[in-house]
């Protein structure tokens, strides 16, 4: 969980600076890391399907109970106890610490090419093309 409390810590600096969510910044940083996670799970279903273990399918009537359970499970796991002020309050010792942070929007562009990366080679993997194919 620690790649998800960073990517939360830097949804939260990137809540504040926009201004968007002035009332709720950690609403702002949940949704950045739910789709996070999302890229994830797809990924790994991905390759699952390519090995033959699993036959998922996401299908539409599917896609909002599973994006608002899971922004739901997230949004408890932060609340809870108030996990997310001891995150924070850990991530912003560390950046004051080092005297220096990254920017929120390179840290969420780096994590996203890096998923969507790897989803695309899942989903090569897993309909044999391109140098996928000739492994086979």
């Amino acid at each position: 969980m620690k790649i998800y409390n960073y990517l939360f810590f830097k949804g939260y600096q990137m809540a504040i600076r926009s201004r968007n969510f002035d009332e709720i910044p950690v609403l702002g940083a949940i949704i950045f890391v739910v789709m996070c996670i999302m890229f994830n799970i797809f990924t790994v279903f991905l390759f699952l399907e390519g090995l033959g273990l699993v036959d998922a399918a996401f299908k539409n009537e599917y896609k909002l109970p599973f994006a608002l359970g899971l922004v739901l499970m997230i949004l408890f796991y932060y609340l809870y106890k108030e996990r997310y002020r001891q995150v924070l309050k850990r991530y912003e010792q560390k950046e004051k610490a080092r005297d220096k942070g990254l920017h929120p929007i390179l840290v969420f562009v780096i994590y996203y090419g890096i998923s969507f990366g790897l989803m695309l080679l899942a989903g090569l993997y897993k309909n044999g093309d391109w140098i996928i194919y000739s492994i086979y």
